[in-house]
């Protein structure tokens, strides 16, 4: 059901060329812009489970009634994300370059990195030298502290999510998931529900848990995704921290980061760093 290598979309600007990865709520491809002969990412909005392709002409449709309203409210939602994210100007966060809509469907062109995400970085060659997790760590560190000056949690953080540039630089992608919220703290956007199991926190799996802005939901996934990095497994489920805690990390960690790792993933949130 994806686009097939050689379809062009609004008027022949993009050309795709494969598919770089799939999800419950969207479809991401290689492309290239023509005009400037540069490859870029694109990011088509397409909910497996309620969307069909007329692989002929490429438009989307969508089934029942029902669906229609749900697809509808979640591409509305995918264009917001786009333009708000195009909105985040900050070195390692991803750049949108366009965004549009085609084919019965919406779509928003990335600036594209061509070495990968830090989950691809992990399976090629293991876990990572302190130093360089640290490297990527404080970029990531630094998006999430933009983003929640903007009264913002990106709620996804892992390295499935961190895309590495030509110069071996973080920039963190898909926020899918993130939430906004006001000057007091009170959610203004609806979101998906996702867990990406051992990066989220305790309050993620609670009904309503992250409906008030903390910076500290974000902290812990990053201490996970520093977790990852250092030993290459999946760190544990939430429940289990709070339950026996963190297995120990290698013996080479130096114990200041083992104590960062602990502090940033303690199960309850005002346990942790604020900020």
């Amino acid at each position: 059901m994806q686009l097939q290598s050689g379809t062009l979309l609004q008027g022949g600007k993009y050309k795709i060329e494969t598919v770089l990865g799939q999800g419950g709520f969207g479809i991401t491809y290689l492309a290239t812009q023509v005009a400037l002969e540069r490859k870029v990412a694109i990011k088509e909005f397409f909910m497996k489970e309620h969307c069909n392709r007329d692989v002929a002409t490429s438009h989307v449709s969508v089934g029942s009634q029902g669906s229609q309203e749900l697809v509808a409210r979640f591409r509305q939602k995918f264009v917001k994300e786009a333009r708000m994210i195009a909105g985040l100007n900050h070195p390692h966060i991803i750049r949108i370059i366009d965004v549009f809509e085609e084919n019965g469907t919406a779509y928003y062109v990335m600036e594209y990195m061509g070495n990968g995400s830090l989950a691809e970085y992990l399976k090629r060659n293991g876990a990572v030298r302190e130093s360089e997790a640290l490297h990527y760590i404080y970029q990531l560190a630094d998006a999430l502290k933009f983003i929640h000056q903007h009264q913002m949690n990106h709620l996804d953080i892992k390295p499935g999510n961190v895309l590495l540039d030509n110069n071996n630089n973080a920039t963190l992608i898909d926020f899918g998931l993130s939430k906004r919220y006001d000057g007091e703290g009170h959610q203004t956007s609806t979101t998906p529900i996702g867990i990406s199991a051992g990066y989220a926190p305790m309050e993620q799996y609670k009904q309503g848990g992250v409906s008030t802005f903390s910076p500290a939901t974000d902290i812990y996934s990053l201490g996970a995704t520093l977790y990852k990095l250092l030993t290459n497994e999946t760190p544990p489920d939430a429940s289990d921290v709070n339950d026996d805690g963190l297995p120990p990390l290698p013996p080479s960690i130096s114990q200041s980061t083992a104590d960062t790792i602990e502090k940033a993933m303690q199960p309850r949130r005002r346990d942790r760093p604020q900020r």
